[in-house]
């Protein structure tokens, strides 16, 4: 697979994924198919990450990832495991929590962009 076809899969896995979590903390719709939705998401936006590492930066297996791509995983960890806990749980306060979801997430992209570390 190309770099190309990676980084679509790795955008458009974040457009989901952000939707699904905007649905779950703004509305009351307990469906599952968001939830579902967004689980496949996050789990893409992984695959396509990893993708990214091997074909774009050249990075192979085994070899020692730079700090800022342990940055954006542990982003996308807090991400796909909170973000879900804290739509389900909070009652007060989902606004800002998505937020600084939204923050996290830019943060990552340009963690991706400018490589500060």
């Amino acid at each position: 697979m190309s770099e190309n076809f990676y980084r679509l899969l790795h955008f458009g896995s974040l457009f989901f994924f952000l939707s699904g979590l905007g649905i779950s903390f703004f509305t009351d719709n307990k469906n599952v198919a968001n939830k579902i939705i967004s689980g496949i998401a996050s789990l893409l936006i992984l695959v396509a990450g990893m993708g990214l590492i091997a074909k774009g930066l050249q990075i192979g297996h085994g070899a020692k990832w730079p700090a800022w791509i342990h940055a954006k995983l542990t982003i996308w960890a807090l991400l796909a495991i909170g973000g879900p806990v804290l739509a389900k749980r909070l009652s007060k306060g989902r606004a800002i929590a998505f937020y600084v979801i939204l923050v996290l997430a830019i943060l990552s992209g340009y963690f991706a962009v400018y490589k500060p570390f």
